[in-house]
């Protein structure tokens, strides 16, 4: 059996210390990682890391790797340093880190299989979001103010009014016209639910790579 010392057999710089996601930049931590040394530790499967290696006594060859971080998304630790698992497969199905963000195409936050993930800016990420839990007309951007329907959206940190309505569906057929004018994916404003029961479905924007 292959057992990995990371840091002892070079596989990957001896880490900072006391790293974490939160108090070192992603771009550093990152660094710390290279295509050909996660081709060594993880094979991709189904969207999930597979261990080659030996990585520790709960990390065996043929185990799925990676836990669920308190935001949905899973991490996966490689010599003490946590890595999001989803930026992981990306480097190894591409040989590079994406230049931005990581946008889950379907909204499930570990379906990590490659066709649910696109490298997006942080625009791009915002205009993919679940609906809000406390929304309350079904339709994000619209709510009931003062007896009339009101429809909003904000397109680059900037909130635009699109008017007060009558009713519900006029207020909600202004909002999609909105998300449809400014490039919005169209699984925007999805419950969880929803996202969670058509996961498959990957709406009609094209998978992107950066460059």
């Amino acid at each position: 059996m292959t057992e990995s010392k990371l840091s002892g057999k070079g596989l990957i710089s001896p880490a900072p210390q006391n790293p974490s996601c939160e108090s070192v930049a992603r771009k550093d931590i990152e660094q710390l990682l290279t295509a050909d040394q996660a081709r060594e530790l993880f094979k991709v499967q189904d969207g999930k890391l597979v261990n080659l290696v030996r990585r520790g006594s709960r990390a065996m060859p043929g185990m799925f790797a990676g836990s669920p971080n308190s935001d949905g998304y899973l991490r996966v630790k490689i010599n003490n340093v946590a890595f999001r698992v989803h930026r992981v497969i990306w480097l190894i199905t591409y040989g590079e880190w994406p230049e931005g963000q990581i946008d889950h195409i379907n909204g499930v936050r570990d379906d990590n299989r490659i066709e649910n993930l696109r490298a997006v800016s942080v625009v791009g990420n915002q205009q993919n979001q679940h609906m809000r839990v406390d929304n309350t007309s079904g339709t994000t951007g619209v709510r009931l103010e003062s007896g009339a329907w009101t429809a909003k959206i904000r397109v680059r940190g900037k909130r635009l009014h699109l008017g007060r309505f009558k009713s519900l569906e006029e207020a909600a057929a202004a909002r999609k016209s909105a998300e449809l004018l400014y490039g919005f994916h169209p699984n925007h404003g999805r419950t969880d639910s929803e996202r969670r029961n058509g996961a498959k479905s990957f709406g009609t924007h094209s998978i992107m790579r950066s460059a």
